[in-house]
């Protein structure tokens, strides 16, 4: 430890707690001089590090209370389980206790020619062939067509975050580049809106998004643009960003046409 700062004579101990100490000066007078804590690149860190607001920025998994962002303690096991080619059954989940978003899955995504497959192939097995620039995309995609989503999880787990960048490089492939734009109105009016998205398809634009500043009303500004957006001429993908359970309902409704940012939650419950 070396000396620092001296601070003023007359400062309580306790305010400096854990990174000063104090010394005697030649008067005979204690002093609280700051040191360096070698566990910091300079002092400057150590001073952020230590303020109130720094100490609460980060929690532990708790996967016991659902706190956690993959492998919680309840989290589903992957299966499947497929009968006269209906899925039946899927990661634990029998077809009568099926959610909309797992009926959807196991009816329109599911490939049953080769989900079970894949259900039986290592995780991590599947993980190193996306990342294997040996193995083509197309032969990615034949086996992505057959994981459950707990499967998928299962597989995205075994990567880390470089890993998952080369996995996206190699399977987001786009025949043509494109751009999106936000149409919003700060009063939500649907006029200006549908006029907006309008002139943002003719500007070139391939999606657009809109927002609310009253969350009652997402139906009725996603609507807008999505009618004022094809008016040009078809093609103009659209979405509200909205609270996540209502943003995928207005997609399942049509009243846009994707959803950006869809989490799936309750595993813990």
């Amino acid at each position: 430890m070396r000396p620092e700062t001296a601070f003023h004579n007359g400062q309580r101990a306790a305010e400096y707690a854990n990174f000063v100490y104090p010394v005697t000066h030649k008067r005979k007078e204690v002093i609280w001089v700051a040191y360096e804590d070698k566990t910091f690149k300079t002092k400057r860190f150590q001073v952020l590090a230590e303020k109130p607001v720094n100490r609460h920025s980060y929690l532990k998994d708790w996967p016991e209370k659902g706190l956690t962002a993959f492998q919680g303690v309840k989290d589903p096991k992957p299966s499947i389980k497929i009968e006269n080619g209906v899925v039946v059954e899927m990661d634990g989940v029998a077809r009568a206790d099926f959610d909309m978003i797992d009926q959807f899955i196991a009816d329109y995504y599911i490939d049953k020619s080769v989900a079970e497959e894949v259900m039986a192939m290592d995780s991590l097995k599947i993980a190193r062939m996306i990342v294997d620039i040996c193995v083509p995309r197309e032969e990615i995609v034949r086996l992505a067509k057959g994981l459950t989503p707990s499967k998928f999880v299962d597989v995205v787990t075994r990567l880390d975050e470089t890993e998952i960048m080369m996995g996206i490089h190699k399977m987001r492939a786009r025949k043509i580049p494109a751009i999106q734009c936000h149409t919003t109105s700060a009063t939500d009016n649907p006029v200006q809106l549908a006029a907006d998205a309008a002139e943002n398809r003719l500007r070139g634009f391939s999606e657009a998004e809109t927002t609310v500043g009253v969350a009652p009303i997402a139906p009725f500004n996603a609507i807008s643009i999505l009618i004022g957006g094809q008016t040009p001429h078809v093609g103009l993908l659209t979405q509200c960003a909205i609270e996540e359970a209502l943003e995928l309902e207005l997609g399942m409704r049509g009243m846009t046409t994707y959803a950006e940012t869809v989490s799936v939650y309750g595993t813990e419950r």
